[in-house]
């Protein structure tokens, strides 16, 4: 993201916070653990449950241009290799001439969660940050924990249909083929990608990412001729050096009105 983009990111949720002092946080949106079940010994799906008052919304995973992003600790927590976040599909807001990526009224974020020992119980402990907004932006932490036994093994009905929202592979949405070309540009790299795909349903958004958190993405402007998608975006330094893109570090999600699409890799072919 540019500094601009930051710094006028920063204004809209900054400029009310006198206002915002006055809202209590915990009025507006309550975040409660689903236990969920013990896939494997290996695994445990779990989630987490957010409920937003009407007109309020929180961002996803890439929030966008006036987005905050959401953060997790998991420290304190015990018998645990690793946890992953699990994303359903978003919706695209617009706001004071820019995008953003998030959801309203109610989220059930599902965890994928790694024991360190496998058929053990796990104790999970941690903390979301994140951003609620409406006319007004509030940072807000909820912390959280439970015990998640080896012996549930009932998936909780949320979950599942939380788990029937992620998006697609590309595999599996018919990704027949892709083509990324990287062009000089003035400001940075200019990126242009052609994905010959099935359509997610008209509108299509479309947001890219890299695995550098300083080069930022332009929201992509995106056109279709049958099944051939055509994405046109430009990369730049938050601090305005010089940097690089490897092909692999690339993601690009599709958001369409029936579904998301989840493309790890800007390879061609």
């Amino acid at each position: 993201m540019t500094l601009k983009k930051i710094s006028l990111g920063l204004l809209i949720c900054l400029m009310p916070f006198g206002a915002a002092l006055a809202q209590n946080a915990s009025d507006i949106i309550s975040v409660h653990i689903l236990t969920g079940a013990r896939i494997t010994p290996e695994q445990h799906i779990s989630a987490l449950h957010l409920k937003l008052k009407p007109g309020w919304k929180t961002y996803w995973r890439a929030p966008g241009e006036a987005g905050i992003p959401p953060g997790f600790n998991w420290e304190g927590s015990k018998n645990i290799r690793t946890v992953d976040v699990l994303w359903p599909r978003p919706i695209v807001f617009h706001q004071y001439g820019m995008r953003s990526i998030g959801y309203k009224n109610e989220i059930i974020l599902p965890l994928a969660i790694q024991p360190s020992t496998p058929g053990g119980k796990i104790d999970l402990k941690g903390q979301i940050s994140l951003g609620i907004c409406q006319d007004i932006c509030i940072p807000h932490t909820v912390k959280f924990s439970t015990t998640l036994q080896a012996n549930q093994t009932v998936l909780d009905p949320k979950i599942k249909n939380a788990l029937r929202q992620l998006p697609k592979t590309a595999r599996t949405a018919g990704l027949r083929a892709r083509r990324c070309t990287f062009l000089p540009a003035q400001s940075g790299l200019m990126l242009q990608v052609t994905l010959d795909m099935p359509s997610t349903g008209a509108p299509e958004h479309a947001v890219i990412e890299t695995n550098n958190p300083f080069v930022w993405a332009d929201p992509p402007t995106v056109s279709r001729a049958g099944n051939i998608l055509s994405l046109k975006t430009l990369l730049t330094h938050s601090a305005g050096q010089p940097f690089s893109v490897t092909r692999d570090s690339v993601r690009i999600t599709v958001l369409g009105s029936d579904g998301a699409v989840d493309i790890n890799g800007c390879n061609n072919g």
